[in-house]
């Protein structure tokens, strides 16, 4: 084989490695999502380049970390841990909603260094544990346990907002996934407080219901007492009608009498008698 054959055999295989090499170094980034472009023998120095949706070819020393500009939910499955005011100790799982901005992505990969992953399990979990522990010791556990964690998540969701929006990322919300956990004396008081409650509450609950039975017996006593009352003024009312009717009309009470005479007359009169009906004159 001549020098000519095998320059063309050379030349062949570097294109077909080549070939490979393009085929097997590019990246897509896909909808929803930003790409920033780093040179791994730069210090993994950021080259200015974010790229769009689209496919691209990569250099032999390059890399696409892709960061997701849609809403991101992350559940924290081991627990965040702090103290109160009053040294006690509070465990409780917390979930975040964030989402990055597109225009400082390169600025997010310039500051940590990392991928997205990498950035929300390690990163921004210890942002919201350093704020947890920062804001708690504000308050003791009786203000946590009434009312208190709306308030310290409101804290540190306010404190790493602050911290994160310069960098890129903007955080949505925090949550809390599940309920405090104390320690078992401070459960015991409040199992304890909440019985005491609901003890009081069905207190009010019977002198209330013992008031409003009391009630309906009287405005039912007073219902017949009305009755009773209307019935003896219409009954006083009719007699003195009829009272006054018999003083201006006398001949009524006669006739009254002969209405209710049977027809017979008396078999036997005393002397100086009158007969009944008969007006002696």
């Amino acid at each position: 084989m001549n020098k000519f054959g095998i320059s063309a055999i050379c030349c062949a295989i570097l294109g077909i490695v080549g070939a490979g090499y393009l085929v097997w170094n590019t990246t897509t980034v896909q909808a929803g999502y930003v790409g920033v472009r780093v040179n791994l023998y730069a210090d993994k120095g950021v080259q200015n380049e974010v790229e769009g949706t689209g496919r691209y070819f990569l250099g032999i020393n390059e890399q696409m970390y892709l960061f997701p500009t849609f809403n991101q939910l992350k559940n924290f499955d081991v627990p965040f841990v702090f103290q109160t005011s009053d040294a006690m100790d509070v465990t409780v799982k917390i979930g975040m909603e964030y989402n990055i901005n597109p225009d400082k992505a390169s600025i997010v990969f310039a500051t940590y260094r990392k991928g997205i992953d990498e950035i929300t399990e390690i990163n921004l979990r210890q942002y919201i544990s350093d704020s947890l522990i920062k804001n708690a010791v504000t308050m003791d556990i009786n203000e946590l346990t009434q009312g208190g964690k709306t308030k310290l998540l409101s804290a540190v969701t306010k404190d790493i907002r602050d911290q994160l929006d310069p960098i890129g990322i903007h955080i949505v919300k925090l949550s809390w996934m599940t309920d405090l956990q104390y320690p078992e004396q401070v459960r015991q008081s409040i199992n304890a407080k909440i019985e005491a409650t609901q003890r009081a509450l069905l207190r009010e609950n019977e002198v209330a219901q013992s008031r409003a039975e009391a009630e309906k017996v009287r405005v039912a006593a007073q219902g017949e007492a009305d009755a009773r009352l209307l019935h003896a003024k219409a009954e006083a009312e009719a007699i003195a009608i009829k009272a006054k009717a018999l003083r201006d009309n006398p001949d009524i009470i006669q006739l009254n009498a002969i209405e209710k005479w049977d027809g017979k007359l008396p078999i036997y009169m005393a002397d100086g008698a009158v007969m009944p009906f008969v007006q002696v004159k």
